[in-house]
């Protein structure tokens, strides 16, 4: 009989020098030889199109039916929907049996995976089942102890999960996380850390992302500050402003800006008038089918923002989508607009700066308020660039100046003059924090793995572990961990190539989407991409989306063909 082990690996690769395609697969093989797996999170890896030909990367396909969720970005759930095209027959086939693919996921995550689900053309019928999970109520899956616990990141209902394996393998997975206070729904808590900690921790898998940022990633009381500052440098016209539409806490923040500028004006009016006066926020506008999508689904989990405004501050504010009639009733000086398209994609803010936004324009702004081009409007980015887009979103800041607007977008990289963003990923002192709290607590000896970052934020993560006392190592590209008792791992020789499936939507359009697949290596050294296989496609038939506008969609029962 051969020695049972536990190990780990990543889908597709270890992100060796990107950030994105999150999946990381937990597998426990027994003495005999029987295999049980445990997938966390199947995200997309966002991908240029008209330099790769793909519009985005998925990780390898899953060799389980239960995949634990972490968050409802996309680089984390992305994946999921294009998994129920690929696998299509074989679901069907599962169904039959009563058996299906489960999510195991929190409210939030689960409304968005519906989100993609229903913009991929995958029917209701066809959904994976969903297991909503709670931080600090542990489960058991395929063999595995579960205990997932809330974090702090920029997405409401956030998790992390501490999973035990039969042998007794105990792994900390934090997911994106920062240890800053989250305006809505569970967060961070030292104690819950300290709490998971005493348990014993072998394995500790760390978030390495903004690892090389020093001091302690801010949290979105002083974004509130920074844009009450935006407001008050922004006079007599609108605001036009970016966000990444399941980047809720954001929404969140921007109101209650809004909410607390027209308190602190109604105030002033007073003590210079005498006379009180009901506060009058801007009305705050979205524009983009995603960012719609993210506050309904916030709506459906209990978190209408209005309301929580309300009860917060006491005033009543007004958010609207950007296509309706009261949006266009609003005088162009008390708009607000929230738009997609942070990172100058073919989204809202691009179409605005190019005036191919039917919804918002420029110039009827500028007609409409009687002062044609002397009205002021003002373009502040409230995400700063993501690694690798930083000629596009240079790009659209100069689109919007050129077209007569001020700007301000953020930097990834120097000190800002405004506090416009934060990220949802810990800097140094988090993830210093973090294993300081394991060292302190685990009766265990901890052995450190970086995630989710390139090689430099990966190594500076091991060192911070080191210098907390604990063991560190950073796993080869495409190599599986064995995991040992003793908190010693090995791994077998590391490839050079990753592994990919391509995603292309034919029809270049998310209204009508006909989504092909192609299997991608990647040589991580050379950068080059190699297409080593292919799927055929059934005809493309009707299908619904979640408003009940008829659409092509795909309807992918696929198999594989030589390429």
């Amino acid at each position: 009989m051969a020695e049972a082990y536990t190990s780990w690996k990543s889908a597709g690769g270890n992100n060796a020098d990107h950030i994105g395609g999150n999946g990381y697969e937990f597998s426990y093989v027994d003495g005999a030889g029987q295999k049980k797996t445990l997938q966390v999170d199947y995200g997309s890896l966002f991908s240029n199109k008209a330099e790769t030909g793909y519009d985005c990367f998925i990780p390898t396909m899953p060799g389980c039916d239960d995949i634990l969720i972490t968050h409802g970005h996309a680089d984390h759930i992305g994946g999921i929907a294009h998994l129920m095209n690929l696998k299509r027959e074989e679901f069907a086939a599962k169904r039959a049996k009563g058996e299906n693919l489960t999510i195991h996921c929190t409210p939030f995550a689960e409304q968005m995976i519906k989100n993609g689900l229903s913009s991929t053309g995958i029917p209701k019928e066809e959904y994976p089942v969903f297991d909503i999970i709670e931080p600090g109520k542990p489960f058991e899956v395929n063999g595995f102890k579960v205990e997932p616990f809330a974090i702090s990141h920029s997405i409401p209902d956030a998790v992390g999960f501490v999973i035990e394996s039969p042998d007794g393998t105990r792994m900390m997975t934090t997911g994106d996380f920062k240890t800053a206070r989250v305006p809505i729904g569970k967060g961070w808590e030292d104690e819950t850390i300290t709490q998971i900690a005493a348990k014993g921790v072998d394995y500790l898998f760390v978030d390495s992302t903004s690892a090389v940022q020093q001091g302690v990633t801010i949290g979105e009381a002083e974004v509130k500050d920074g844009i009450k500052e935006i407001l008050k440098q922004s006079k007599g016209g609108p605001i036009i402003s970016g966000v990444i539409s399941s980047s809720c806490h954001r929404l969140h923040t921007v109101a209650t800006a809004l909410a607390e500028e027209a308190l602190e004006k109604a105030a002033q009016h007073e003590k210079e008038t005498g006379i009180p006066i009901v506060p009058q926020p801007r009305t705050m506008i979205l524009d983009g089918a995603s960012l719609i999508a993210a506050r309904r689904a916030l709506g459906n989990c209990g978190y209408k923002l209005e309301d929580l405004i309300k009860k917060e501050t006491g005033v009543d504010i007004k958010i609207v989508a950007s296509n309706t009639q009261t949006a266009k009733n609003v005088p162009p000086q008390d708009r607000f607009y929230v738009c997609t398209g942070t990172q100058g994609e073919d989204a809202s803010l691009l179409k605005i700066a190019e005036g191919r936004n039917s919804n918002i324009s420029l110039e009827e702004m500028r007609e409409s308020s009687g002062l044609g081009k002397k009205l002021p409007i003002y373009v502040y980015n409230l995400q700063s660039c993501i690694p690798g887009s930083e000629e596009k979103h240079q790009a659209l800041e100069e689109k919007f100046q050129k077209a007569g607007c001020t700007t301000y977008f953020p930097s990834r990289y120097k000190p800002n003059k405004y506090t416009v963003h934060a990220s949802g990923h810990a800097s140094a002192g988090d993830v210093a924090k973090l294993c300081q709290i394991v060292s302190e607590n685990s009766d265990r000896p901890t052995m450190v793995v970086p995630i989710h970052g390139d090689p430099g934020q990966r190594r500076n993560v091991m060192k911070i572990a080191q210098d907390n006392g604990l063991n560190a190592c950073i796993v080869p590209n495409m190599a599986e961990m064995k995991m040992s008792k003793d908190g010693r791992p090995v791994w077998e020789d590391s490839r050079k190539t990753e592994e990919w499936i391509g995603v292309n939507d034919a029809n270049n359009d998310f209204r009508r989407p006909y989504f092909k697949y192609d299997k991608v290596e990647l040589n991580v050294e050379t950068k080059q991409r190699t297409k080593t296989g292919s799927y055929r496609y059934p005809k493309a038939s009707k299908g619904q989306n979640r408003d009940g506008n008829k659409f092509i969609a795909a309807r992918v029962a696929m198999k594989r063909t030589r390429s």
